[in-house]
């Protein structure tokens, strides 16, 4: 049972609007003897619910989601869950924290102004004599549709390669840099059933660009920007928050559910 994850829709898409996304807290209370409250944050039962709604599911999709809720044995096994409503990646903000990884010939430079207006770009130099990389891996299925996403800008005008790969599969695009802000994004599906999905920003040698707002997503195109830090919108230990699945069918082979998942805020 490694490695279960939900399933996306025939689609390409992951989830259906509206999405319905709770956080829940909790704060500890002691009052002493002297009648003093003290207040303090429990991040360890921090959860996090979804409840998602679908309409108009084919046969094949019903049964994708009805088959993995039985595979975890409905609330019992844990699973991967793509947040739709995220970044799935980590400190989409800093390109200088783990879990990027970034050869020694490449340097970083933070503090630049951004396509929103604030200060949150970076300035990327390739000082090596070949193409470099930075890259980031992610235990998520490598099958699923998705989109990887940056804004980036050059002062020299010339090509930056995206690239969406995995221990068996890899995908590149090049795209066309000046000096203006430009919004570029490599989606698909790669044929490779495992896990373990890594994206990646090539250099070319002596390259240097400004880059801002890197993003991953289960779906066909960007969305708007969010960033993230040590936590991303990819979760490996989600759960099931309900014991049965109920399918109502809206005409033939059409079918409309509605459940709920949850996991710890730290997960």
């Amino acid at each position: 049972m490694a490695n279960l994850a939900f399933p996306q829709l025939s689609t390409g898409a992951f989830a259906q609007y509206p999405i319905r996304k709770t956080i829940k807290i909790q704060t500890i209370k002691n009052i002493l003897a002297d009648g003093t409250m003290l207040d303090a944050s429990d991040p360890g039962a921090g959860q996090i619910v979804w409840t998602l709604s679908y309409v108009g599911l084919s046969s094949d999709d019903a049964n994708a989601i009805q088959g993995h809720f039985e595979a975890c044995g409905g609330p019992l096994r844990a699973f991967i869950f793509l947040d739709p409503t995220d970044n799935l990646l980590t400190y989409s903000t800093d390109l200088t924290q783990s879990p990027w990884i970034t050869p020694s010939g490449v340097t970083i430079t933070s503090g630049l102004a951004d396509p929103n207006g604030g200060t949150s770009a970076f300035s990327v130099t390739n000082g090596g004599s070949a193409a470099q990389q930075i890259t980031q891996t992610l235990a998520a299925p490598v099958n699923y549709q998705y989109c990887f996403s940056l804004y980036a800008s050059s002062v020299a005008s010339g090509t930056l390669n995206l690239i969406r790969g995995s221990a068996n599969a890899q995908q590149t695009n090049s795209y066309p840099l000046g000096p203006a802000w430009s919004r570029i994004s490599s989606s698909g599906a790669l044929n490779d059933s495992g896990t373990g999905l890594s994206v990646a920003i090539s250099l070319a040698a002596g390259q240097s660009v400004t880059l801002y707002g890197p993003q991953l997503e289960p779906q066909l195109s960007a969305s708007r920007f969010r960033p993230t830090y040590s936590n991303s919108g990819l979760y490996k230990n989600a759960h099931w928050a309900v014991s049965e699945l109920v399918f109502t069918p809206s005409a033939p082979n059409v079918f409309s559910t509605s459940f709920s998942i949850e996991t710890s805020v730290w997960n």
